[in-house]
């Protein structure tokens, strides 16, 4: 039986803007083959949706756990679940 897709939406708190996290972040999610998108948000922090299997939602945050960026410094993060949607690659939102 396949696993099903779910959406995964991380807010990213500490050095995320004016670092590369979004353009890192991109090429990061590509090289993986993963799909979702990354944008700033006005309150500084940064949005980053995995859309995919739970396989591919660890990575993510392991990838966060992991500190994310080089020149990142996240200080803390949380996630929420999203709802589903059709999501073709991995983009920069903005």
């Amino acid at each position: 039986m396949a696993e099903t897709n779910s959406l995964r939406v991380f807010y990213i708190y500490g050095r995320v803007q004016g670092v590369g996290f979004r353009y890192q972040a991109y090429h990061w999610a590509k090289k993986q083959a993963l799909k979702g998108y990354v944008m700033n948000r006005k309150d500084g922090s940064v949005k980053l949706a995995i859309y995919g299997t739970q396989d591919d939602i660890r990575q993510a945050e392991q990838w966060l756990k992991a500190g994310g960026p080089f020149g990142a410094r996240i200080e803390h993060y949380f996630a929420e679940n999203g709802k589903p949607e059709v999501v073709a690659d991995f983009t920069i939102r903005h």
